[in-house]
């Protein structure tokens, strides 16, 4: 099977430093397989999304080199299109409908603050406690979560190794959809790798940990999951991982400040 990965960066900045490495290490291990790359555009969070955001980040990457294959790109950017998941509820409606039918999901009233009330808060990640799993409240309205199994899950990282994770115990039943109809990431890019056929997936290793719930997630919806591969993020001099909300020096202005894309590239380890 032909190897096809994915760029799917989220609308909520600009691209900077850190995405044109995780370019470098999509693009080239899609060209290292005989493979291609997919262009789609994340924005699922309709609250931070901006529409302005997507012409200028293709605009980055045609300037870079980063031509996707298939998908959006500066020269093909329709609308709508099966590649931005603004366009796409009746699709993520669907594979939702499928879950409903064989159980495995239910409406929760519970509010961010209600669940971190009940338990010990030490950081790190949240864990939802399944206060909400038997009380068949309906899912328009609600939250609705994934009913996740007991259990670990096994996974051969093609750049990490062997991992195990348990899901069930790391977050508990994890939202799909909020109770204001807003799709999430988890389900959103599990669908997504489905329908464009997806079978490599190379992200950050800040996303390792949601690996085992969209396995999880693969496998409800009866579909064989993607390998997968967590490269190293590229950090500023405190070690801090390059990020939007950091407010990152964009590739945008760094390219109108007249600062070739040879010598932007070059910076990439």
């Amino acid at each position: 099977m032909k190897t096809r990965t994915r760029f799917a960066p989220s609308l909520t900045g600009y691209l900077h430093l850190g995405h044109v490495l995780h370019m470098g290490w999509v693009w080239g291990e899609a060209r290292a397989r005989g493979g291609e790359v997919v262009c789609r555009m994340e924005d699922h969070d309709l609250s931070r999304s901006r529409p302005e955001y997507e012409p200028a980040i293709l605009a980055d990457m045609e300037w870079l080199g980063f031509v996707p294959d298939l998908g959006i790109s500066a020269g093909h950017a329709p609308h709508p299109s099966p590649y931005r998941q603004s366009d796409c509820g009746a699709f993520y409606g669907e594979a939702l409908d499928f879950l409903a039918e064989k159980g495995l999901v239910y409406g929760c009233e519970c509010s961010r603050k209600q669940i971190q009330a009940r338990q010990a808060w030490a950081g790190g990640e949240l864990r939802y406690d399944g206060a909400c799993a038997k009380k068949n409240l309906p899912l328009v309205g609600n939250t609705v979560r994934f009913r996740l199994p007991p259990g670990a899950v096994e996974f051969r990282d093609l750049e990490m190794g062997d991992r195990i994770q348990s899901p069930e115990s790391q977050c508990g039943d994890f939202s799909l959809r909020d109770r204001d109809g807003q799709w999430t990431y988890q389900f959103c890019c599990v669908c997504d790798d489905i329908r464009h056929g997806i079978n490599l997936v190379v992200r950050g290793a800040d996303i390792l940990a949601s690996t085992g719930r969209q396995i999880r997630l693969f496998q409800a919806l009866e579909h064989a999951p993607p390998d997968y591969l967590h490269h190293a993020l590229l950090t500023d001099s405190k070690g801090r991982k390059l990020s939007k909300r950091q407010r990152s020096e964009s590739i945008a202005a760094l390219r109108e400040a007249g600062i070739p894309a040879g010598e932007l590239l070059a910076k990439i380890p």
